[in-house]
């Protein structure tokens, strides 16, 4: 099979500006001596920017250590102490810098002063929260969203988290919690600033619909982008949605992609369009670069739009529920989302990535690829890619798992 030329659509630029603005910001408010809180994905982060606090994100944090080298040191630290191999990568990634911080990726992530643990996803989150808030000993606030169910949510769209009908009760008790969230953080933080609430939520609403036609753009024939570039968007969507640079940021980057589409240009010559599921291996994310070279190319990635959601400004609490209604936090018979995106994204396949260092987004591999096979009719291959740990998925043996199950697809 032959290298085709590879066209990613230039978003590195991009990113360093957003994460340049973004430390800016950290390092401004460090010197205001504004209060540091630690978050994970599927938290409400318009509130970072209502409170002007200083947000850091273990979950990020671990990927920025897998990306630069530094992670394999880092959990074999956590381990060391006694921590199971089987946990969490991002968690044991994260003790490890705790405990040798001179093996982690500088900058550090601050020590937190507060700690806000939410189940939108992964019940572990509230396990984490509660060992890192033991360790510093600072005050820790959970959001419980609800895990939904057929009885509870109906059609919900895959991208926008919009749905025919949610079970008022279920939306009501997450409102109150947040409402709840918000006194937590004015004890904290100050006095809660009801008109920046509401200019916070407008930014979010404008960049929300911005990552969403983006992601609609990526199902275009030829695919216009890499997903080594489009994985990124989730720090956007899980940690900085609401802020200048995340709406400035997507405007650009939908501006190139808009004319790409517009010109018919794709990421590569392409022979296959699949679907992907699962954390981002973000020690080797090569491997997509490689599929794509060899005309595979991704117009779907589920994981980056599991984290984006349509923000409504007029009702900003309830939009922060509509984030959690995805199917990774929902019942296996609420797939048929997924099945409506590959269908209108017309995959011929699907690369699955099966995650030692995630139980949670491990667990509904399996499922995925069989309604996808009953449903579509295409195969999967079924990668093992823990997100931080290298170790497990050598990229060579990788690459022939891929060169096999491209050749299959012929």
């Amino acid at each position: 099979m032959g290298d085709r030329d590879w066209n990613p659509l230039g978003y590195k630029t991009l990113y360093r500006e957003l994460f340049k603005k973004h430390l800016n910001r950290q390092e401004m408010l460090m010197n205001m001596k504004r209060p540091v809180g630690w978050f994970f994905a599927f938290h409400p982060s318009e509130l970072i920017y209502v409170f002007d606090l200083i947000s850091a994100f273990p979950e990020q944090y671990s990927a920025y250590c897998a990306a630069r080298g530094s992670s394999v040191d880092l959990i074999d630290a956590s381990i060391a102490t006694g921590y199971s191999h089987f946990l969490c990568d991002y968690f044991k990634t994260t003790i490890g810098a705790i405990i040798e911080p001179e093996k982690a990726t500088k900058p550090l992530i601050p020590k937190p002063d507060f700690i806000v643990g939410s189940r939108a996803l992964c019940v572990a989150h509230h396990e984490m929260a509660d060992v890192f808030a033991r360790y510093y000993n600072v005050p820790r606030f959970v959001v419980n969203y609800p895990y939904w169910t057929s009885d509870s949510l109906k059609n919900v769209d895959e991208l926008t988290k919009e749905a025919e009908w949610a079970d008022e009760l279920y939306v009501e008790y997450t409102v109150k919690r947040l409402q709840k969230l918000v006194e937590f953080l004015e004890g904290i933080a100050g006095e809660f600033d009801e008109e920046k609430f509401k200019q916070v939520f407008k930014k979010s609403e404008r960049t929300s619909k911005l990552l969403i036609e983006i992601l609609k753009l990526m199902m275009s024939k030829p695919t216009p982008g890499s997903q080594r570039e489009i994985g990124d968007f989730v720090f956007i969507s899980f940690f900085v949605l609401g802020s200048d640079y995340a709406l400035e940021f997507c405007q650009k980057a939908y501006e190139i992609i808009k004319e790409r589409v517009k010109s018919g240009e794709g990421v590569s010559d392409e022979r296959y369009r699949l679907l992907t599921f699962g954390i981002m291996p973000w020690h080797s994310l090569s491997l997509y670069e490689y599929c794509e070279r060899m005309g595979a190319n991704f117009p779907v990635n589920l994981y980056v739009n599991a984290s984006v959601h349509l923000v409504d400004s007029k009702k900003p609490f309830e939009s922060m529920v509509r984030r959690s209604m995805h199917f990774t936090n929902s019942s296996y018979e609420m797939l048929e989302s997924i099945v409506k995106t590959a269908r209108k994204a017309d995959i011929d396949g699907a690369l699955l990535l099966e995650n030692t260092g995630c139980r949670i987004t491990s667990m509904i591999i399996r499922p995925l690829a069989d309604v996808l096979r009953e449903e579509l009719g295409v195969q999967s291959l079924i990668l093992d890619a823990p997100q931080c740990d290298p170790r497990v998925m050598p990229m060579e043996r990788a690459k022939t798992q891929i060169d096999a199950f491209i050749e299959s697809l012929s």
